[in-house]
């Protein structure tokens, strides 16, 4: 449940930008760098604040998704390391392995918007890759009675999940 919102926020955005951009010439030039710009002409007119909404989205979709990194970071050190750390510092720890690589990469590329554009297509791309080799694993490990016990994930969640990744 916890990853509905996440869920909900990134299928927003992605909707809006296929709604907007599907098939247009704009939709090839089109990056963080200019999206927001291109949703203004688009939707906004003068009185809409299409750039406003654009922002919070994206920074609701970027926040989401580190949270859920955050988490996942939290329950491992938690559980699989058996860590006993103070809540702040643990906190602290995997926010940290979340955040600082970000900005540095972030501060790195300062110089030019544009490849920021490319970096982030780069990051896309390599997540696609990336997915399944820890979802399929995931999916496997949580459908067994053995590991989760009275937490296995039910037929219909095992059926849906094989039917997304196949």
């Amino acid at each position: 449940m916890a990853l509905v919102v996440p869920f909900m926020i990134n299928l927003f955005v992605t909707t809006v930008f296929a709604k907007g951009f599907y098939g247009t010439e704009e939709a090839r030039t089109i990056g963080l760098e200019n999206a927001g710009q291109y949703l203004q002409e688009k939707f906004g007119g003068d009185y809409f604040p299409i750039l406003s909404i654009w922002g919070v989205g994206l920074l609701a979709a970027g926040t989401s998704s580190t949270i859920t990194g955050t988490y996942a970071g939290q329950f491992i050190m938690d559980g699989f390391l058996n860590w006993r750390l103070k809540k702040w510092m643990r906190a602290m720890i995997t926010r940290s392995f979340a955040i600082v690589p970000t900005i540095v990469v972030a501060l790195y590329f300062n110089a030019s918007e544009s490849a920021l554009d490319v970096l982030n297509e780069w990051l896309n791309v390599l997540q696609s890759v990336q997915i399944p080799f820890s979802l399929i694993p995931l999916i496997t490990l949580v459908s067994k009675e053995q590991v989760m016990g009275v937490f296995k994930i039910g037929l219909t969640t095992q059926v849906i999940s094989h039917r997304i990744l196949n």
